[in-house]
């Protein structure tokens, strides 16, 4: 994406940091290979195609795996709504193949980022950026979005309540793409300054409607949530490509 500035972790926890400092609205996400696939319907991939690929027989074979069903235009659609409306997109800049699929997706929809990011850091940005993490946290009160965020409570409540002094005012499971409607009603009850969300293509759709609809700062960190349980990196198949040692430099 030549106009758009990629952003470094540094640069991507500053930008939270001050939008959570002025309380002003901010939507992170992430479109990776699934919610690129998502895109991809009937645009990049004829039906044909597109069903008989791998990553729909998964989603279809287990809907709780990807949290779709093939195929959707209508979530298809919200996808390419939110993401358009996102202010800062992250997918997979370095690792050629999956940066080609999310890239002609941007291009068939006349999507034009201003800020993007490499979106393997997720998995290790807690540790890259634990200080600036932890100033996210700190004082704030915040939403927990997706099928970990239960788990992801009882870790942070164990690991940094005591120090960072945040309140975590509810954890919303959410599992499919239909639970959307009943999600956006139980967040709107919440009075948060942070929503985390792990929750694949439903928060790519999720994400933006916090930061404006709600005028909130929303962060789809993805498998960072499984980090914040485990205090490990998450490996897949970008750490694996790109290296857990580079990810952490960026």
């Amino acid at each position: 994406m030549s106009n758009a500035k990629e952003l470094n972790s540094g640069q991507l926890m500053d930008r939270i940091l001050d939008a959570l400092g002025k309380k002003e609205p901010l939507s992170i996400i992430s479109v990776g290979q699934t919610e690129a696939f998502v895109m991809a319907q009937y645009t990049i991939y004829s039906e044909d195609v597109f069903m008989k690929h791998p990553e729909s027989r998964k989603a279809n074979k287990n809907e709780k795996l990807r949290g779709i069903h093939f195929p959707n235009v209508k979530a298809r659609d919200e996808a390419v709504e939110a993401t358009r409306n996102a202010d800062i997109i992250g997918y997979n800049t370095i690792f050629e193949s999956y940066k080609e699929l999310a890239e002609k997706v941007f291009n068939a929809y006349d999507i034009k980022p201003e800020f993007i990011f490499e979106a393997n850091i997720r998995r290790v940005i807690i540790f890259s950026q634990k200080g600036k993490f932890k100033e996210m946290l700190r004082g704030r009160k915040i939403l927990l979005i997706g099928s970990q965020a239960k788990n992801a409570r009882g870790a942070l409540i164990k690991k940094w309540q005591n120090k960072l002094g945040f309140k975590i005012v509810d954890t919303i499971p959410i599992y499919h793409y239909e639970e959307i409607p009943q999600v956006k009603e139980e967040i709107a009850r919440n009075d948060f300054d942070l929503c985390l969300l792990g929750a694949g293509i439903n928060a790519v759709i999720l994400a933006p409607y916090i930061a404006r609809t709600l005028g909130k700062v929303a962060f789809d960190i993805g498998f960072g949530m499984e980090s914040l349980i485990t205090d490990q990196i998450v490996a897949g198949t970008g750490t694996r490509n790109i290296g857990i040692e580079t990810l952490l430099k960026i």
